[in-house]
Order: C-alpha cells, then structure tokens, then sequence
C-alpha cells in the first residue's frame, strides 16, 4: 500500500508540475499598445523564510492538473499558472514550490500592472473566487468542489477558499487564495494529497505579500 500511495503521490506531483528541475520561468504576455511586457525582479527565484518543509528554491511554474469546465476556476487556475488578466499588464512571473508532504505544492503567479488596474483585477478575481463552486473537467477523476473561506486571510486586500474532491481520480486538498500589494497582484495555489494546513497558506500569503511589495518600490 506504502508502494501504491508513493506512486500515485508521484503522478500528481508530475502532473501539477512540482517536479523537475529548472528556476523560474517567465510568462510574457502581450498588452495592446506596448511592444514588449517588462518581466519583473525575480523575486520568485529564492524565498527565505517559507514555512517549514518548503524547498526554497523556485521550480517551473505551476502547471493546473486538469482545466475547468467554469470559467471562473478557469480564471484562478491560471493567475496561479502565470497566465493573469491582461488589461493594464505590465510584468508578470510564475514559480512553483515543493512541500515535504505527499505531493504538496504551492503554485505562485505574480502580475504587475499599471495604474490603479491591480485592484479592479484582484476584485474580479475574488468574486471568481466565490463563484467557483466547482472546478471539473466533465469526468468524476478530476472534480474540486469548494468549500469554506480559509481562515487568516481576508481584508479588502485578500480572500482565500478551501477546495477538495479529486484529481486523477485519487483525493486531493486544494487552498486557492488572491491577494494584492499595491500595483502588484498575486495568485497561489496550495495543494496535495494531504490536507494542506491553511495555517501554512496564510503563512505563505504573508510571505509573498510581503516579498513582492518591493515591485512597487
């Protein structure tokens, strides 16, 4: 059984693309008028003080393990994913990092935008956040449903919620939050085979609020 449950816990770490080598990869998106798309400091690269048992250095981005049929899942899975709203877009990174547990992972997208377009994103993204019920792909293997808030993390700045279910038809725990730091918006994605503790996903929240506020310096 101990066998069983390694390799499983190793096909969805694969398939969320928390394996394999490689820093961070940039994800440079086209903004109507500008030439090119500034890629930000790579704040991502290495992040001391991440909670315990995280590997500090930054892997490829996150890569969803499946896409949703709703678009508003679709919206968070790919702010994670490096792949933010685009309007006003001025810079945007993507990293993944991996946990000590049974395929635990945290997927983090961050986007820099001009003007004040960080808030209005960050108030589409919450309202997705509430909307996405649930998150499948038309099969029972891959299927999320939503749950409660997370705890620790709210404000006009922040909102997280819990999801479980399924992936690759094996349970799975996912923590989806969206938080804003200035012109910066930030997107991650907490999950495994185990329960991620949401005690850690604020931890991380803090963290990456805190890491990326120096974009805006």
């Amino acid at each position: 059984m101990r066998i069983v449950h390694a390799a499983v816990a190793g096909c969805l770490v694969l398939a969320t693309g928390a394996c394999g080598a490689g820093g961070v990869a940039y994800a440079p998106v086209r903004v109507p008028h500008k030439a090119e798309v500034r890629r930000p400091p790579t704040v991502l690269g290495r992040m001391d003080g991440l909670p315990e048992e995280f590997f500090s250095h930054a892997r490829s981005p996150w890569r969803p393990p499946f896409r949703p049929r709703a678009r508003a899942c679709r919206l968070l899975f790919d702010a994670a994913a490096g792949r933010p709203p685009r309007e006003g877009l001025s810079g945007t990174t993507a990293a993944t990092y991996q946990g000590a547990h049974a395929g635990e992972l945290a997927g983090v997208g961050v986007a820099v935008y001009d003007g004040g377009e960080a808030a209005g994103h960050l108030a589409a993204l919450r309202d997705a956040l509430s909307r996405c019920a649930t998150a499948d792909d038309g099969t029972p293997y891959d299927r999320l449903t939503a749950r409660t808030p997370l705890p620790g993390i709210g404000g006009p700045d922040a909102a997280g919620r819990a999801l479980s279910g399924r992936v690759g038809g094996y349970p799975y725990r996912m923590h989806l939050v969206v938080a804003r730091s200035g012109h910066t918006l930030i997107a991650l994605v907490h999950a495994g085979l185990t329960p991620p503790d949401p005690a850690r996903t604020a931890e991380l929240t803090r963290l990456l609020v805190r890491e990326v506020g120096t974009l805006d310096a």
